[in-house]
């Protein structure tokens, strides 16, 4: 079940990043160092080091960010 969510649900780029901060939709910030989601809830902000959740900042680096990822239609 991780392996699917992992695949499908991980937000890598700015895009799907912003695409879910646009819509409101709520993301889960997972701690690589300690292997647990440390929040739940909407992106207040990004950049390309960080995101904002629940008014804390977390790094891109050593978290991974799970939501609905951007789905572009070509």
């Amino acid at each position: 079940m991780k392996m699917t969510k992992i695949k499908s649900k991980s937000l890598v780029l700015n895009q799907d990043l912003s695409y879910n901060q646009r819509l409101g939709l709520p993301v889960e910030v997972f701690s690589t160092e300690h292997n647990k989601t440390v929040a739940f809830g909407k992106i207040r902000l990004y950049s390309d080091q960080y995101v904002c959740v629940n008014d804390k900042f977390f790094s891109r680096n050593g978290h991974m960010i799970f939501g609905c990822p951007y789905a572009h239609k070509d």
